[in-house]
């Protein structure tokens, strides 16, 4: 049996610790083992240290016989609201953060960077950087910045750029319009919101053909895809009646939807399924969430619950990643 490799996984460096600008989400680490994250001067979430201490996530991964963790992230920390100096600035301290990690221990680590979305220069540049200067899989991105949408025709070079660098782009999404409607129920953003807006955002996507014409770039979806895998079947009713959609998508989404990737946070072995008969069992990683208290804890457990084969089962624990990485790094 394949030991497990957790793509969904979140980290921030106590260095975000010293640094403090308006539209950047700030940490207060006030104990060894405690800190705060502050979002537009509110108290957004409590964390720990296995946030931003390594060997305690090793530690971690020892005890539930998890063989690589991808760290990327808290998606809050996008901060898209800020300058796009000020914004490059603190993705350069994630990806530096990461980028450390990952080289003190490549046996266990693997990372995805951040970048300034709102500027899209400046995303494309540090993307440059964390491919070939940092060497990380890619970025993980939400699912909007700064007013516009990941269709909109002014990301189109950063998408080139994601192409050419044959780069991982990790969509998960933190906040986005609308999601204001829901902030009287605790929780309901993550817990509803987002997967609704990783359907729409991944169909918006599928829809303009990006998949096809950008075949070198990976992107993965988080939750499962959200929504998107009940979606298909009214996509494809849409796309056949739809001459506008057929011309930028030439095959039906349900056949074009099997280019993106997706973890397996789910929570649930019947919905995992469909995930895996519409999207493809050879397209799904792990992921838990780690280290928040939501998370599938241990990783992958849905997988026990499902009527996968052992061979299926390894695929997802760790051969699929491994195939993506050796994509990424031009070995396959």
């Amino acid at each position: 049996m394949e030991q497990i490799v957790d793509f969904h996984t979140h980290y921030i460096p106590d260095t975000i610790a010293k640094f403090e600008a308006d539209g950047c989400t700030r940490l207060e680490i006030e104990t060894p083992t405690c800190g705060q994250l502050y979002e537009k001067g509110k108290h957004y979430r409590t964390i720990d240290e296995r946030c931003w201490d390594a060997q305690r996530r090793v530690n971690d991964m020892d005890e539930r016989n998890i063989a690589r963790q991808v760290i990327s992230p808290i998606p809050v920390t996008n901060s898209y609201a800020s300058t796009p100096e000020d914004g490059l600035t603190f993705a350069r301290l994630h990806n530096e953060g990461i980028a450390e990690v990952v080289r003190a221990r490549p046996d266990r680590f693997s990372g995805l960077g951040a970048i300034p979305l709102q500027d899209p220069d400046a995303a494309c540049k540090e993307l440059a950087h964390i491919r070939n200067d940092l060497g990380l899989l890619g970025v993980e991105i939400g699912t909007t910045a700064a007013g516009r949408e990941l269709d909109d025709a002014a990301l189109i070079g950063f998408w080139e750029q994601c192409n050419a660098l044959r780069a991982v782009i990790f969509i998960h999404p933190e906040t986005a319009p609308g999601f204001e409607r829901h902030r009287n129920i605790p929780q309901f953003g993550a817990a509803g919101s987002y997967p609704t807006e990783t359907g729409v955002v991944a169909a918006k996507l599928l829809l303009a053909g990006y998949l096809a014409r950008f075949p070198d770039m990976t992107i993965v979806l988080a939750h499962g895809g959200g929504t998107l895998p009940w979606m298909l079947p009214r996509l494809d009713r849409f796309w056949g009646v739809t001459k506008a959609w057929k011309e930028k998508l030439p095959e039906k989404p349900s056949v074009a939807v099997r280019g993106f990737f997706c973890d397996t946070l789910t929570f649930d072995a019947t919905n995992l399924e469909l995930v895996a008969k519409r999207i493809g069992s050879d397209h799904l990683m792990v992921g838990s969430d780690y280290p928040f208290g939501v998370m599938e804890d241990p990783p992958g457990a849905v997988l026990g619950d499902t009527g996968f084969d052992e061979a299926t089962k390894d695929r997802i624990r760790a051969q699929t990643f491994r195939r993506l990485a050796a994509h990424v790094a031009g070995t396959a």
